[in-house]
């Protein structure tokens, strides 16, 4: 089994760049890898970088935060609403609850863990709500089906923060200083990726360190596509894409089929296309009705 380490941050827009690749690694790979994420914290303190940027910009540092967004999503291509981001971190200082709050989550489990750090980076980059607050953090634990309770109580005893800061000591002694960066490791052979990087290079350095590991990538079909799909997730055209292991315009058409069908619906998002199951509800709609309204579709 080849083991993975993701050293991330829910903040880090990077990281929401590698989701793509985290997504086939957890499809295509689920019997071969075994994926490890570490929480961090890319900023304990958030108000040098702040000055700095406002120092810069000759005081519109949010000028400057969201040119440096819509650059990062222009590389990555995962949709981003940098605008309304920007408005909802007036009060944000730090990284570092919102990394308390992945392992609160972790606690539970590594694949609750998985889900509600997804969820999270969701929360901040589709849907632009502030997750440095606790009020966020426990709405999305409730959302993706944590015990909220077990939740709450690792962010009130220091459960979690101590968690952390045991991420935080693997960081310090592998010298991981930025993110994302990934180690791959099987037995004594291993590798290291330093910040983002596609799908496709990512692939080629697992099949260095294991040559013989092989994928189950999905067959590019409607019906494969759909059992992508669950009532609670959605997907960017991107990572469909990756999943697939097809371009960008061709994930793109399957994903029109289904919508032609009415079985998925799309919503814009920054520069991007975001997908997710209509429900039962609103496939009745469409059927006896109007369109569906494809900027509401539920979470």
């Amino acid at each position: 089994m080849l083991e993975v380490t993701w050293f991330t941050d829910p903040h880090n827009i990077w990281c929401w760049g590698c989701e793509p690749m985290v997504r086939r690694l957890e499809i295509a790979y689920s019997d071969s890898v075994e994926l490890r994420i570490r929480q961090g914290g890319l900023f304990e303190d958030f108000s040098p970088v702040r000055e700095q940027w406002a120092r810069m910009s000759g005081g519109r540092w949010a000028d400057s935060v969201r040119a440096f967004f819509e650059a990062v999503g222009a590389q990555h291509q995962m949709p981003m609403d940098s605008d309304r981001m920007i408005e909802s971190i007036e009060d944000f200082n730090s990284t570092w609850p919102a990394c308390i709050a992945a392992k609160a989550a972790d606690l539970q489990g590594p694949h609750p863990g998985r889900r509600y750090l997804r969820a999270l980076r969701e929360a901040w980059c589709l849907d632009a709500r502030a997750i440095h607050r606790v009020g966020v953090q426990t709405d999305v634990a409730r959302e993706v089906g944590l015990d909220v309770d077990a939740f709450s109580k690792a962010l009130e005893d220091g459960t979690a923060e101590r968690a952390f800061e045991e991420d935080r000591k693997e960081c310090e002694r592998l010298e991981v200083t930025g993110f994302p960066t990934f180690t791959i490791r099987k037995g004594e052979v291993s590798a290291r990726l330093n910040g983002w990087q596609p799908w496709e290079v990512f692939e080629d350095v697992l099949h260095q360190v294991e040559p013989s590991v092989v994928g189950n990538v999905p067959d590019p079909t409607e019906a494969t596509l759909l059992t992508l799909f669950d009532p609670f997730e959605r997907w960017a055209t991107r990572e469909v894409a990756a999943v697939l292991g097809v371009t960008d315009d061709d994930a793109e058409l399957l994903l029109e089929e289904l919508e032609e069908a009415g079985r998925i619906a799309h919503q814009a998002v920054g520069n991007g296309l975001v997908w997710q199951l209509v429900s039962p509800r609103a496939q009745v709609t469409r059927t006896a009705g109007p369109p569906v309204d494809r900027t509401s579709t539920p979470k």
